[in-house]
């Protein structure tokens, strides 16, 4: 039996994303970067130099008649994806397109319904989800090692350049789908599905959220606190509490290295004894009280390192590729249904920002 063909890619858009998911490529089994398309012809041709892409195009529409192209990575702007997806799924090429998926449910919707009229493979590119990190996390918390979820906390803020198009309404700029989208797929991924959102933003004069923050609550009354900023450095990080313990996606959590665990301590208090003697006393009582975080921070805390070569696309365009191979319309690990899901929770958000009042709170007077 001779060797499996490998899956054949293009990428439409040749910005700095798009730079990163080709550089990864061969770090991928199975699949090459056959070609790039972008609006002018001399930054196509100058992209495929770089990376050494056979082909170059200097439109969507000539990369989509290109007939060994399986399979297109979207990375164009927010306010385009639903128009590139459902253009590339008529074509009959598989879609892998950047996040946010669309620019609200409603053309999210549209590109979930073209595939399923192609009956072609499409993905949101949320590549957070197959990061090794994220995913042996994943599982550390199904299995119920710190017990059931309670509460969410997390950040994703980055100063922008001013002239970046994140700043762009008419581009679908704004904090919340630029930066938000990750955190509200995150615990999407990890908890399901949101019965209740919150949103408060700051309005720049650019008209888009340039700092967003979100309350979010699950069904089993657990609460996620998340804030995404285009103006400032947070912690970048991503931390999940449950009853018996703690889960931290540390810094870049949307593409962690390291994840920190730690379990909490049995409580001694009420093993029995008979209540007396100085371990018992009030004054032992209140130093252990004081002293508990400490050492349970120093006997329990286990930083595990999963480090990787490459930007960490590879893992996103590996599973996609290997879906394709396996005539998969949609990914079990990100499947359409959850892109859609998260949409409908940015929806949500977006609702309360647009029609967010301020108020004003007077100084308290002296009698």
């Amino acid at each position: 039996m001779g060797e499996m063909k490998p899956i054949r890619w293009g990428i439409w858009g040749a910005g700095s994303i798009s730079h990163q998911l080709a550089a990864d490529f061969p770090l991928i089994k199975g699949a090459v970067l056959h070609a790039v398309a972008s609006r002018t012809e001399e930054r196509a041709r100058q992209f495929a130099a770089r990376h050494r892409i056979t082909k170059f195009y200097s439109s969507l529409e000539a990369l989509l008649n290109d007939p060994d192209v399986d399979g297109v990575y979207i990375a164009t702007p927010n306010h385009l994806h639903m128009r590139d997806s459902v253009a590339c799924l008529a074509a009959g090429k598989a879609v892998l397109c950047e996040k946010p998926f669309a620019l609200d449910l409603h053309q999210a919707r549209k590109i979930v319904a073209a595939a399923g009229s192609a009956r072609t493979f499409c993905m949101e590119a949320m590549w957070t989800r197959f990061i090794p990190a994220v995913i042996h996390a994943k599982r550390a918390i199904d299995s119920g090692m710190i017990g059931p979820i309670r509460l969410m906390q997390g950040d994703f803020a980055y100063p922008a350049p001013a002239s970046s198009r994140a700043f762009t309404k008419e581009q679908g700029g704004g904090a919340l789908l630029d930066r938000g989208v990750y955190l509200v797929s995150l615990a999407q991924h990890l908890l399901g599905r949101a019965r209740t959102a919150q949103a408060l933003a700051s309005i720049g004069p650019s008209g888009v959220d340039e700092q967003s923050s979100y309350q979010l609550q699950y069904a089993n009354g657990a609460l996620a606190n998340f804030t995404a900023s285009l103006c400032t450095r947070g912690t970048n990080e991503f931390i999940v509490s449950g009853e018996r313990g703690v889960v931290r996606f540390c810094d870049p959590f949307y593409r962690a290295h390291r994840i920190l665990t730690q379990s909490f301590a049995q409580s001694a208090e009420g093993s029995g004894g008979n209540g007396g003697g100085i371990r018992h006393s009030p004054a032992a009582q209140l130093m252990k009280r004081r002293l508990s975080g400490l050492l349970g921070a120093l006997t329990s805390a286990r930083g595990e390192l999963f480090a990787f070569p490459g930007n960490g696309y590879q893992f996103e365009l590996q599973h996609a590729s290997d879906c394709l191979r396996q005539g998969l319309l949609e990914s079990p690990i990100m499947p359409l249904d959850d892109s859609l899901e998260v949409m409908r929770v940015l929806d949500l958000l977006h609702a309360q920002i647009a029609r967010q009042e301020s108020s004003t709170l007077e100084p308290v007077r002296s009698r």
